[in-house]
């Protein structure tokens, strides 16, 4: 079914503020004064960083509700870090009008020594799909979270194998004691045997290399962040690309890149705000997130190469509990791509970054896309905490899990004016609709694991597995 691209936009709008849900809060009551606050158990985060993330201060004059909804903001708060595994505000009153606030704090371990495998399909689905263990990376590295007690996050990975890369991040540098200002860094440099090279039939066409390697690249990138408010946060970020491709990826596509060589080297400026009032940024039940990017491939830097792109992303979700047990998610993304031709790696859409359930084995390229997201939450088992006594190690003997169910339903809609592009490929200037239910399991340290069963509009259903391990 084709359709006009405003028509599609139009419909994903009116659809998303039609399933959207409304807030309500309650009316406050009696005054309370904050007399003091204390902290428990960081052991290694300093002070100020657990302040900067308090809805409240010493001194405060807040209706009782007002406070009892700031203790509880305050929380999720320091949950979403992410430094600790569990968080306990208790209150005590001095008089009637009154209150003494503890604050208890369970760290997690910060150090994480890495070794790990890594498959080089897009998603955990099409790897259990193809199970080629020879496309199989492995990896080492460390990560270090709250690096020097200030929720700084140092990382390194070198991975070899089937491909080859080495990264090092080091970001939330603050740069003032108020905590507004940060910085930070990042270099990576690939080499990648298989990597994909043209969309035919909607599947992404790999090309694979044995004797050398099909893609090199160098990204570096330096980023400034101030974020004044809790939830608001504004970055600049300046980086650099060089990419060295092999004559091989280029006969399997000759228009993956603008001009005629082999090399292309090209800067690029990106700017992000965001505003964040989820209760958890893992599995959210309530509050939202908004973000957009202003971004622009190309600065004139570099006078051999045709690299001159401007986009525009927008992603707005809305949570809404509705009892304690069922909430609602709606999440709405729009992108928007100058239409001037591209390089084929800067031309994606869906099936990368951004997904519609149901169609994990397929991508989508494009300049301009929709993604509507809506899905009905049960929380079908509630957070369960296990004490392990066993274990010395306070950042391992207590855990947690809990398990959701959902049943969802997904729009979404990519425009691409490329002739040649459409004459292999169907599912652009389409309308892409799923539904299907999913279960997640959740852990602490952000273990996330998700098992999807949807049914796409070509009529095709199937299991689809997810797995994140953060650390």
């Amino acid at each position: 079914m084709k359709l006009a691209a405003n028509k599609c936009f139009t419909l994903l709008f009116f659809l998303y503020f039609l399933l959207s849900g409304n807030i309500l809060f309650a009316q406050e009551n009696n005054s309370i004064t904050i007399s003091s606050i204390k902290i428990i158990g960081n052991k290694k985060t300093k002070d100020k960083v657990i302040f900067r993330e308090l809805s409240f201060r010493v001194g405060d004059s807040l209706q009782e509700l007002s406070l009892a909804k700031k203790v509880n903001e305050s929380k999720n708060n320091l949950l979403n870090t992410p430094l600790f595994n569990f968080v306990n505000i208790e209150l005590f009153k001095d008089s009637l009008n009154l209150v003494n606030i503890i604050i208890k704090v369970a760290e997690r371990w910060y150090l994480w020594p890495q070794a790990s495998i890594y498959y080089a399909d897009r998603n955990f689905s099409n790897w259990l799909k193809n199970r080629d263990f020879s496309r199989t990376d492995f990896g080492v590295g460390l990560i270090k979270y709250n690096f020097r007690g200030r929720n700084e996050k140092l990382s390194f990975y070198s991975i070899f194998g089937y491909d080859n890369e080495f990264l090092l991040k080091y970001y939330n540098i603050f740069l003032d004691s108020k905590r507004q200002h940060s910085a930070g860094v990042y270099f990576n440099y690939l080499r990648r045997r298989e990597t994909g090279c043209i969309v035919k039939n909607d599947r992404l066409q790999q090309i694979k290399m044995k004797d050398e390697y099909a893609i090199k690249s160098f990204n570096a990138s330096v980023n400034y962040s101030y974020r004044r408010q809790i939830h608001n946060k504004y970055s600049i970020l300046l980086g650099f690309e060089n990419r060295q491709l092999s004559d091989s990826l280029l006969v399997c596509n000759p228009n993956y890149i603008i001009n005629s060589g082999n090399n292309i080297s090209y800067a690029y400026l990106k700017f992000t705000f965001l505003r964040d009032k989820r209760n958890n940024r893992i599995m959210p039940t309530n509050g939202y997130y908004f973000k957009i990017i202003i971004g622009k491939y190309g600065l004139g830097l570099f006078s051999k190469n045709d690299i001159n792109l401007f986009y525009l992303k927008n992603e707005f979700s809305k949570y809404t509990q509705l009892s304690s047990r069922f909430s609602l998610s709606n999440n709405l993304t729009l992108r928007y791509k100058t239409e001037n031709r591209q390089a084929f790696f800067l031309n994606t859409a869906i099936g990368y970054s951004s997904n519609i359930r149901g169609y994990e084995y397929y991508v989508i390229n494009g300049t301009q896309f929709g993604l509507m997201k809506y899905s009905l939450n049960y929380k079908l088992l509630p957070k369960k905490i296990i004490h392990l006594k066993s274990l010395p190690l306070k950042g391992f003997n207590k855990i947690y899990f809990t398990i959701y169910t959902s049943v969802f339903i997904d729009v979404a809609y990519v425009k691409n004016s490329n002739v040649l592009y459409n004459q292999y490929n169907d599912l652009a200037n389409t309308l892409l609709y799923s539904s299907g239910v999913s279960v997640y399991l959740l852990s602490y340290y952000d273990m996330f694991f998700r098992i999807d069963y949807s049914i796409n509009h070509l009529k095709e259903s199937g299991f689809y597995f997810y797995l994140e391990v953060p650390f």
